[in-house]
């Protein structure tokens, strides 16, 4: 894995790293003239880049404070960046003060979002016109905003934290922050607009292995269907090595959790049987929507 670490920045020696701030300019593929965009447009899919900050990370009991948005367009055979389009950022007050946590966060206060009110109907319009909506931590952020938007509900979502293997590429994390750091830059860190622009500078870097854009494996990933495995009334103490095993706790429904490639959803429930209920397995399967976007 070493070997194909970068950290853009680097000094020779190895001694020093010099980071930039990111000024807002995307590297978009050079073909990507507006005509060439009007002549091949049977390859150009519209997207939408998404981030929420929120008081807490339950999803029943904690709200968006804060969301950003930004369209592009992209290759969806090569996963090249083609032309950004719009973006936008609101603030929404929950009805009750941050906590300190929050606070150090964000940078936000709660003055800053007394009255405010996050334009969900210019939401909806941007996710409604994008075929495929990316988050870095779509897990977190999708279940927030489908609470408040139907276009969320009816999109296929990426999810640039899961679906592109970082750790293959060499990194210890893939906390955005800190891939950015990796990669020679940095922005106004754990604010909605700013994260989406990080991630869509991040995702139109090179891969050193594949010479194609972060984005592109993205998208290969998304077209592999999937399925998420629940550990139903698995027993209290076998907690641990379900989360050894990936697993998460689901607070809504009560029950933990993993998604994995439809194609070893046969091997997990042998695992669960085994390990977890020493019997009868008692897990069960569900189907996660294909996206039929790249078909």
């Amino acid at each position: 894995m070493a070997s194909c670490f970068r950290w853009i920045g680097k000094s020779p020696d190895g001694e020093t790293v010099t980071l930039k701030k990111f000024s807002g300019e995307f590297r978009t593929a050079e073909c990507a003239t507006p005509d060439w965009l009007l002549a091949n447009g049977e390859s150009v899919r519209a997207g939408v880049a998404l981030d929420t900050e929120t008081t807490g990370l339950n999803r029943r009991g904690d709200a968006i404070i804060e969301i950003g948005l930004r369209a592009f367009r992209f290759n969806k055979t090569t996963g090249d960046l083609l032309a950004l389009g719009e973006s936008y950022s609101g603030l929404e007050d929950p009805g009750r003060p941050l906590s300190d946590e929050v606070k150090i966060l964000t940078g936000l206060r709660t003055e800053d979002l007394r009255g405010k009110k996050i334009d969900w109907i210019a939401v909806d319009r941007m996710l409604g016109a994008a075929d495929i909506i990316l988050a870095h931590n779509a897990g977190f952020d999708r279940p927030f905003v489908e609470k408040k938007s139907e276009a969320a509900r009816e999109k296929p979502w990426g999810c640039s934290q899961k679906q592109i293997d970082w750790t293959m590429k060499g990194f210890g994390s893939s906390k955005l922050e800190l891939l950015s750091i990796y990669h020679g830059f940095f922005t106004d860190a754990h604010r909605a607009l700013s994260d989406v622009d990080a991630l869509l500078h991040l995702l139109s870097m090179q891969d050193a292995r594949t010479g194609h854009p972060y984005l592109n494996e993205l998208l290969i990933t998304a077209r592999r269907p999937m399925v998420r495995v629940f550990a139903v009334n698995s027993p209290f103490e076998s907690k641990d090595l379900l989360k050894d095993r990936g697993y998460s706790w689901d607070l809504e429904k009560k029950v933990w959790s993993k998604s994995i490639y439809k194609e070893s959803a046969e091997a997990e429930m042998a695992w669960l049987e085994s390990a977890v209920y020493s019997g009868s397995s008692r897990g069960l399967v569900e189907e996660i929507a294909f996206n039929q976007l790249f078909k």
